[in-house]
Protein backbone atom coordinates (compact mmCIF):
# COMPACT_ATOMS: atom_id res chain seq x y z
CA UNK A 1 0.00 0.00 0.00
CA UNK A 2 1.33 3.44 -0.90
CA UNK A 3 1.66 6.51 1.48
CA UNK A 4 -1.23 7.92 -0.48
CA UNK A 5 -3.42 5.06 -0.42
CA UNK A 6 -2.82 4.67 3.56
CA UNK A 7 -3.70 8.41 4.22
CA UNK A 8 -6.87 8.14 2.55
CA UNK A 9 -7.48 4.86 4.60
CA UNK A 10 -6.79 6.04 7.53
CA UNK A 11 -8.80 9.21 6.78
CA UNK A 12 -11.95 6.91 6.14
CA UNK A 13 -11.50 5.60 9.25
CA UNK A 14 -11.45 8.55 11.62
CA UNK A 15 -14.65 10.12 9.45
CA UNK A 16 -16.76 6.72 10.11
CA UNK A 17 -14.94 7.52 13.86
CA UNK A 18 -16.81 10.88 13.96
CA UNK A 19 -20.26 10.25 12.31
CA UNK A 20 -20.37 7.19 14.81
CA UNK A 21 -19.81 9.16 17.70
CA UNK A 22 -22.51 11.35 16.60
CA UNK A 23 -24.98 9.30 15.78
CA UNK A 24 -24.67 8.05 19.56
CA UNK A 25 -24.51 11.46 21.23
CA UNK A 26 -27.67 12.15 19.32
CA UNK A 27 -28.96 8.60 20.47
CA UNK A 28 -28.10 9.16 24.29
CA UNK A 29 -29.71 13.52 23.84
CA UNK A 30 -32.70 11.65 22.91
CA UNK A 31 -33.29 9.48 26.24
CA UNK A 32 -32.08 11.54 28.40
CA UNK A 33 -34.80 13.72 27.69
CA UNK A 34 -37.26 11.16 28.18
CA UNK A 35 -35.92 9.79 31.10
CA UNK A 36 -36.49 12.63 33.53
CA UNK A 37 -40.71 12.32 32.77
CA UNK A 38 -40.32 8.80 34.24
CA UNK A 39 -37.95 10.42 37.47
CA UNK A 40 -40.09 13.13 38.13
CA UNK A 41 -43.75 10.94 37.98
CA UNK A 42 -42.06 8.68 41.13
CA UNK A 43 -40.93 11.86 42.63
CA UNK A 44 -44.50 13.01 42.97
CA UNK A 45 -45.76 9.70 44.39
CA UNK A 46 -43.27 10.08 47.03
CA UNK A 47 -43.66 13.80 47.80
CA UNK A 48 -47.29 12.64 48.48
CA UNK A 49 -46.22 9.98 50.89
CA UNK A 50 -43.99 12.32 52.71
CA UNK A 51 -46.80 14.91 53.13
CA UNK A 52 -48.86 11.95 55.05
CA UNK A 53 -46.16 11.65 57.51
CA UNK A 54 -45.28 14.82 58.39
CA UNK A 55 -49.10 15.14 58.47
CA UNK A 56 -49.03 12.10 61.25
CA UNK A 57 -45.71 13.53 63.21
CA UNK A 58 -48.02 16.79 63.60
CA UNK A 59 -50.66 14.58 65.57
CA UNK A 60 -51.77 16.29 69.57
CA UNK A 61 -51.88 13.46 72.19
CA UNK A 62 -53.86 14.04 74.99
CA UNK A 63 -55.17 17.65 74.51
CA UNK A 64 -59.32 16.98 74.39
CA UNK A 65 -59.85 19.41 77.44
CA UNK A 66 -62.73 18.62 79.08
CA UNK A 67 -63.20 14.93 78.98
CA UNK A 68 -62.23 14.59 82.38
CA UNK A 69 -62.76 16.45 85.17
CA UNK A 70 -59.43 17.81 86.71
CA UNK A 71 -60.59 20.74 88.91
CA UNK A 72 -59.33 18.74 92.02
CA UNK A 73 -56.25 17.23 90.64
CA UNK A 74 -52.79 17.28 92.58
CA UNK A 75 -49.70 19.10 91.00
CA UNK A 76 -46.69 16.95 91.02
CA UNK A 77 -42.97 19.11 90.44
CA UNK A 78 -39.26 17.46 89.78
CA UNK A 79 -37.19 20.15 89.97
CA UNK A 80 -34.19 17.68 89.80
CA UNK A 81 -35.36 16.48 85.75
CA UNK A 82 -37.19 19.65 85.49
CA UNK A 83 -41.07 18.68 84.70
CA UNK A 84 -44.73 18.88 86.24
CA UNK A 85 -47.44 17.40 85.73
CA UNK A 86 -51.12 17.26 87.28
CA UNK A 87 -52.86 13.82 88.74
CA UNK A 88 -55.78 12.49 90.01
CA UNK A 89 -55.86 13.48 94.06
CA UNK A 90 -56.92 9.82 95.13
CA UNK A 91 -53.71 8.16 93.35
CA UNK A 92 -50.35 8.65 94.69
CA UNK A 93 -46.52 8.85 92.86
CA UNK A 94 -44.06 7.20 94.32
CA UNK A 95 -40.05 6.91 92.85
CA UNK A 96 -39.10 3.16 93.02
CA UNK A 97 -35.95 3.96 91.18
CA UNK A 98 -33.70 2.65 94.28
CA UNK A 99 -35.33 -0.82 93.91
CA UNK A 100 -34.65 -1.54 90.56
CA UNK A 101 -30.66 -1.63 88.72
CA UNK A 102 -31.13 0.00 85.24
CA UNK A 103 -33.17 3.10 86.45
CA UNK A 104 -32.58 6.49 87.67
CA UNK A 105 -35.71 7.61 87.63
CA UNK A 106 -38.78 5.63 87.96
CA UNK A 107 -41.94 7.51 89.09
CA UNK A 108 -45.23 5.42 89.69
CA UNK A 109 -48.89 7.01 90.03
CA UNK A 110 -51.49 4.68 91.20
CA UNK A 111 -51.86 2.76 94.58
CA UNK A 112 -47.73 1.96 95.02
CA UNK A 113 -47.97 -0.63 97.52
CA UNK A 114 -45.89 -2.31 95.80
CA UNK A 115 -43.55 -1.83 92.71
CA UNK A 116 -45.74 -2.21 89.54
CA UNK A 117 -49.03 -1.17 91.37
CA UNK A 118 -48.96 2.14 89.10
CA UNK A 119 -50.57 2.82 86.02
CA UNK A 120 -48.81 4.94 84.88
CA UNK A 121 -44.71 5.51 85.00
CA UNK A 122 -42.63 8.36 84.48
CA UNK A 123 -39.17 6.79 84.04
CA UNK A 124 -35.64 7.68 82.77
CA UNK A 125 -33.37 4.68 81.96
CA UNK A 126 -29.63 4.69 82.51
CA UNK A 127 -27.34 4.82 79.74
CA UNK A 128 -30.16 5.03 77.24
CA UNK A 129 -29.82 8.76 76.19
CA UNK A 130 -31.41 8.59 72.64
CA UNK A 131 -34.81 6.79 71.33
CA UNK A 132 -34.21 3.52 69.73
CA UNK A 133 -37.43 1.16 70.22
CA UNK A 134 -35.63 -1.95 69.21
CA UNK A 135 -32.78 -1.62 71.59
CA UNK A 136 -35.39 -0.55 74.35
CA UNK A 137 -37.97 -2.92 73.92
CA UNK A 138 -35.52 -5.84 73.09
CA UNK A 139 -36.19 -9.14 73.23
CA UNK A 140 -39.62 -8.06 71.53
CA UNK A 141 -39.93 -8.33 67.98
CA UNK A 142 -40.77 -5.06 65.74
CA UNK A 143 -44.00 -6.56 64.58
CA UNK A 144 -45.34 -6.16 67.80
CA UNK A 145 -44.72 -2.15 68.09
CA UNK A 146 -46.63 0.77 65.85
CA UNK A 147 -44.35 3.72 65.86
CA UNK A 148 -45.41 7.09 65.43
CA UNK A 149 -44.31 10.91 65.53
CA UNK A 150 -46.57 13.03 68.09
CA UNK A 151 -46.79 16.17 70.14
CA UNK A 152 -48.20 16.38 73.78
CA UNK A 153 -48.32 18.33 76.53
CA UNK A 154 -48.57 21.77 77.87
CA UNK A 155 -46.02 23.28 74.59
CA UNK A 156 -46.38 20.29 72.58
CA UNK A 157 -43.55 18.51 72.50
CA UNK A 158 -41.87 16.27 70.41
CA UNK A 159 -42.28 12.68 70.85
CA UNK A 160 -41.66 9.37 69.75
CA UNK A 161 -45.56 7.25 70.60
CA UNK A 162 -44.82 3.41 70.70
CA UNK A 163 -47.80 1.05 71.14
CA UNK A 164 -46.67 -2.63 72.28
CA UNK A 165 -49.23 -5.80 72.20
CA UNK A 166 -47.12 -8.41 73.40
CA UNK A 167 -48.38 -11.35 74.83
CA UNK A 168 -45.90 -14.48 76.05
CA UNK A 169 -45.59 -17.34 78.71
CA UNK A 170 -43.28 -14.59 80.55
CA UNK A 171 -46.15 -11.93 80.53
CA UNK A 172 -47.95 -9.47 78.50
CA UNK A 173 -47.24 -6.26 77.62
CA UNK A 174 -49.94 -3.85 76.49
CA UNK A 175 -48.73 -0.36 76.47
CA UNK A 176 -49.21 2.81 75.52
CA UNK A 177 -45.45 4.85 75.58
CA UNK A 178 -44.12 8.13 74.87
CA UNK A 179 -40.42 9.30 74.81
CA UNK A 180 -38.94 12.55 74.69
CA UNK A 181 -35.44 13.80 74.45
CA UNK A 182 -34.66 16.66 76.88
CA UNK A 183 -31.43 17.94 78.46
CA UNK A 184 -29.51 14.85 77.39
CA UNK A 185 -31.81 12.26 79.03
CA UNK A 186 -34.98 10.31 77.44
CA UNK A 187 -37.87 10.48 79.46
CA UNK A 188 -40.35 7.53 79.11
CA UNK A 189 -43.93 7.98 79.87
CA UNK A 190 -46.03 4.27 79.98
CA UNK A 191 -49.48 3.88 80.86
CA UNK A 192 -50.80 -0.09 81.29
CA UNK A 193 -53.73 -0.85 79.04
CA UNK A 194 -53.61 -4.27 81.13
CA UNK A 195 -54.96 -1.84 84.09
CA UNK A 196 -57.50 0.07 82.54
CA UNK A 197 -60.14 -0.40 85.08
CA UNK A 198 -57.57 1.51 87.81
CA UNK A 199 -57.43 4.38 85.21
CA UNK A 200 -59.18 5.02 82.22
CA UNK A 201 -56.84 5.46 78.70
CA UNK A 202 -58.18 9.24 78.61
CA UNK A 203 -57.24 10.23 82.04
CA UNK A 204 -54.12 9.38 81.09
CA UNK A 205 -53.85 11.21 78.19
CA UNK A 206 -55.83 14.11 80.49
CA UNK A 207 -52.29 13.65 82.50
CA UNK A 208 -50.44 13.95 79.42
CA UNK A 209 -51.81 17.33 78.05
CA UNK A 210 -50.87 19.01 81.83
CA UNK A 211 -47.25 17.72 81.75
CA UNK A 212 -44.74 20.37 80.91
CA UNK A 213 -40.99 20.64 81.39
CA UNK A 214 -39.99 24.05 83.90
CA UNK A 215 -37.49 25.35 81.29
Amino acid sequence: MSKKQFTITISIVVILIVISGAVWYVQSQKQNQNRPVTENSGQGSQDSSNTENNQLQGEVVGNDAGVVDTSDWLTYRNEEYGFEMRYPKNLTIKDWAYKTPNWELLLYIGENKNIDDGVVSFGVEKNIKIFDAEKIFWPMPREVMKVKEVTLGVNNYNAHEVIVNFYSVDGNNNTLNYFIENSGKLLDITYNKEKSSELSEDTFKQILSTFKFLQ
